[in-house]
């Protein structure tokens, strides 16, 4: 309503700083993909990845747009030119964190790999296995990415 972000991202690239925007948003983002795109070497996009099973994804995140929206935003920033990252964490379940890096490695530049802290579900989790097969899985597709160090410890 009120355009803040706009507004912001306008001063920053005004001024030449960087804008960086991570977002859960879907298409509520994609209104200022014009501003990034107009300045691309000083914007990046990126969403929070964390489900594939919808269901699973309303209800710990239901505030929060559906994966396939985000993911579409995610390809409508790509397709303008403008670096795009996954954050991918917390991470619930392994399979279905592995399967969002095949569902979007054509078209993210930077992964970012975290865990989930501080909820019981961390436990189900063998993350030693997950970090080893997240980063084969990103090197296969000769994507950057970083490990976090919350992960980085296993």
């Amino acid at each position: 309503k009120e355009q803040l972000t706009r507004k912001a991202i306008e001063i920053l690239h005004s001024n030449g700083l960087k804008v960086s925007i991570l977002t859960k948003g879907g298409k509520r983002s994609e209104r200022d993909l014009d501003l990034l795109a107009a300045n691309p070497e000083l914007s990046e996009y990126g969403v929070t990845l964390v489900f594939t099973d919808e269901k699973l994804r309303s209800k710990i995140e239901p505030n929060a747009a559906p994966t396939s929206e985000r993911i579409e935003s995610l390809k409508k920033a790509h397709e303008l030119g403008i670096n795009t990252f996954v954050s991918l964490e917390p991470v619930w379940f392994a399979e279905q964190s592995l399967e969002l890096i095949d569902l979007t490695h054509d078209f993210v530049d930077l992964y970012k790999v975290g865990k989930l802290n501080y909820n019981n579900q961390q436990k189900n989790v063998d993350w030693e296995m997950f970090r080893e097969e997240a980063i084969k899985k990103l090197k296969s597709y000769n994507k950057k990415y970083y490990i976090k160090r919350d992960l980085e410890i296993y």
